[in-house]
């Protein structure tokens, strides 16, 4: 389950991009604000200053553009459309390398097209934050854990890019390099670094920012899913205090906060076996995400224990008992180890 459930969160997250404020940014003026005045080494409110801006262009912008994820080893691509129209968001991402397949958003419902299985997957959009969203949950604590230094001015996919360091204060978390458009603010570019060593790296090709909505690219597709299996996932929204087990906060990493918990099902299209109920709890620091995911162990599908690594995204596998656990991030195998010590099993 390890890498296959990475590769599927990877792509899972794309259809997030601006999901984040969408609400407040409709009903903002569509004059970008100016990017806050900080030097090197800037304070907790400019910090604050440079992740709005970020946030609100995500959901505020209308932009197409070519969308890479490079770990070094592989490299995948997916042309990306993010369009606001009224009061309705819409987005378009296809892959443009590996399995066919295209995700579509309207508003809060996400919908994952494979031509292959002729299968359409309806899901809620994920509650985490993408590119080029950012930031999850609340950003009162993120100057606790990033220092922010704003670096020299730098050209990112054909546009002008401010460039930021947001350098981790402690060992549970990465240093993120962020890119974002001077004139508006978008995010173009993030890679994530340790000890000044690029583990990953996100961002746009190329992006026209500004374009005219293009909802037709979006109906089309789902047009053309005309006749596929529609498959629904049972996503239940639930407490992991509800489902038997609980969280040692003293163990857990500083600054992580938890934005939810679900039973859901993970099985991917064209697998023969059986949907298997698994919850997931998902955790946040303001920037990167941790999810932890609980299911019953099942020896045919769950054959080794350890840790797999794919760009920046770690993933540990441990059995516990007669249980299966997951935990998946953009953050240190140490970090990951913290969350499984955590988890606690009630009486």
């Amino acid at each position: 389950m390890g890498a296959a459930l990475s590769t599927s969160l990877r792509v899972a997250a794309l259809v997030c991009a601006g999901a984040l404020g969408a609400g407040q940014a409709r009903a903002q003026a569509q004059k970008p604000p100016a990017p806050p005045q900080a030097a090197s080494g800037a304070s907790a409110a400019d910090l604050y200053g440079w992740l709005a801006r970020i946030r609100d262009a995500a959901a505020r912008s209308n932009y197409v553009g070519t969308f890479l994820d490079s770990t070094g080893t592989s490299v995948a691509s997916s042309r990306v459309g993010h369009f606001n129209e009224g009061k309705t968001t819409l987005e378009r991402v296809d892959a443009l390398d590996g399995e066919q397949r295209s995700m579509l958003r309207i508003n809060d419902e996400v919908r994952t097209l494979w031509p292959r299985y002729r299968v359409a997957v309806i899901e809620p959009v994920d509650p985490r934050a993408s590119f080029p969203a950012l930031v999850s949950g609340s950003e009162k604590h993120i100057p606790d854990f990033y220092e922010l230094h704003v670096q020299a001015p730098d050209r990112v996919a054909g546009h002008d890019a401010d460039r930021l360091l947001l350098k981790a204060r402690d060992e549970s978390r990465f240093d993120h390099v962020i890119w974002a458009d001077h004139a508006t603010g978008l995010l173009l570019r993030v890679d994530v670094q340790l000890a000044g060593r690029t583990l990953e790296s996100s961002g746009f090709s190329d992006v026209n920012i500004g374009v005219k909505p293009d909802a037709a690219a979006v109906y089309a597709e789902l047009h053309r899913a005309d006749g596929y299996h529609v498959v629904r996932p049972e996503v239940q929204h639930t407490k992991l205090e509800a489902e038997g087990w609980s969280m040692q906060a003293a163990l857990l990493p500083a600054g992580f906060q938890s934005l939810g918990c679900v039973k859901r099902t993970m099985d991917m299209p064209g697998e023969t076996a059986v949907q298997t109920k698994v919850l997931q709890s998902i955790w946040s620091d303001g920037i990167t995400h941790v999810s932890l995911f609980i299911e019953p162990f099942q020896p045919q599908r769950h054959l080794t224990e350890g840790l797999t690594v794919i760009g920046a995204t770690h993933t540990l596998t441990r059995r516990v008992n007669d249980m299966w656990l997951t935990a998946v991030g953009d953050v240190p195998p140490a970090a990951l180890d913290q969350f499984m010590r955590a988890l606690e099993r009630k009486s």
